[in-house]
This record gives structure tokens, sequence and C-alpha cells, in this order.
């Protein structure tokens, strides 16, 4: 029986996709991304499986988006056990050459976004004696990388803002995560990525990592768990 309920962002593909597969068995899914084409091949796929998934397509940085999905978790679902803060966006660019989009648009889906599908979530997320919320950040946040400035800003700034989560959410029973992948094979690197991608973790560990933590007991919360690929960062 799939009593536990758990919104995914960015669930279309890559580490998204690969959290909704790893918890199919144990939760009923809120899927959300942009790309619904995308999103129904997982839901199908799951839902083929005996598993209980819901697409829900939405720009997140669209205003009123955020409450809207929420609403959707409480109508389908009655109501929201975790949360997984995954939707992102990764650009690379010198602080010599950057735009104003691509600084706007990495803070608003990187870390606005997260911080407000938080505070639409919180009400459900509490009411029944606490909840899960799990942030996926990047390794980016505490290595340096060039070109990934404003990228390693965001996910620093939902690093930090995790930290002062975590002691706000205490009395209320819900616990905060942050799971930090290194370099991790997913599409965001594209056709011509200049590393070698066979090296690098796979999507499902990570997702594993975060089943990981939804998974513990209410006696333990697992405040951080880094990713890495065994060869290192790159």
């Amino acid at each position: 029986m799939r009593n536990r309920v758990v919104l995914i962002t960015g669930a279309s593909s890559g580490i998204g996709a690969a959290c909704a597969r790893a918890l199919a068995e144990s939760s009923r899914l809120a899927l959300v991304a942009r790309r619904k084409d995308r999103l129904d091949e997982v839901v199908s796929a799951i839902t083929d499986l005996g598993g209980d998934a819901l697409a829900i397509d939405a720009d997140l940085t669209a205003p009123g988006a955020c409450e809207s999905v929420v609403a959707r978790c409480q109508e389908e679902f009655g109501g929201l056990d975790a949360l997984v803060n995954n939707a992102g966006v990764f650009k690379t660019a010198s602080t010599a050459s950057l735009t104003r989009d691509h600084v706007r648009s990495q803070v608003l889906l990187n870390l606005e976004v997260p911080i407000m599908l938080t505070h639409a979530a919180l009400p459900l997320l509490c009411k029944n004696g606490g909840g899960s919320i799990v942030n996926v950040s990047s390794i980016a946040a505490v290595s340096a990388f060039a070109g990934c400035g404003v990228y390693a800003a965001t996910k620093a700034g939902l690093d930090a803002w995790s930290a002062s989560l975590r002691e706000e959410l205490r009395a209320d029973h819900v616990r905060v995560s942050v799971v930090v992948p290194g370099a991790t094979d997913t599409e965001v690197w594209g056709e011509d990525c200049p590393f070698d991608r066979s090296g690098m973790a796979r999507a499902e560990d990570v997702a594993r990592c975060v089943r990981f933590v939804l998974d513990a007991p209410a006696s333990a919360a697992i405040d951080r768990m880094v990713v890495m690929p065994p060869g290192g960062a790159l």
C-alpha cells in the first residue's frame, strides 16, 4: 500500500525521472516538469508497472505556479508528505561574457522556485505531524569550476537556505535534507560535452540517495549526502 505522497520537480528526465522510478514502489508521485511529452512517458512507464503517478506540466517560474501545483497534490492525493526540489538549469559563462538573462534564469529556477514551492507546500507537509524536504544541490556549491560562477552561487544559496530552513522546521518535525551530486551523466551536458561522461555518476545513483534519505526512520535526520563519481568531480 503506497501511502506516502511525494512531489518531484524536474521529473521529465535525468535525476528527477530517476527519483520517480526509484520511489514508484513505495510512494504516490506528483511529477512536475515543463515538457509534457517527456513527463507523460515517465508517468506511463510507472503506471504500466502498477505505480501511482500524476503528471503536472507546469512552468514553476510562472506567477502562481507553485501554489497551483501544491493545490493539485491536495486535490488528487489529499495531501503531501515529501517534496523533492530537483528542477534546475545549468549554464556556463565567464563573468566577462554573462548576460542578465544568464543570471536571472538560474537564480529564478535554481533558488527562488525551491523556496517558493516549499513555502506553498509547508502547510501540507506540517499537517500530518511532519514530512520531508530534499533539495538537490551540486558539488559546484563548494568546488570552483571556471565559468560556473552564477550556477555555483545559486547552489550555494540553496545550501545556505536549506540549513536555515532545517532549524526553522525542527519543531514541526519536518526534516530538511540536501543531496549533493558531483558530475552526473544526464542530458544537461549536451552532445558537445568536453568531458568523458562514462566516468560520471549516474542519475540512478543520485536517486538511490534521495530514496535513502526519504526512507530514513523518524529517529534519524540525514542533513547532507554527497554523491561523487569514483574518479572525482570530473
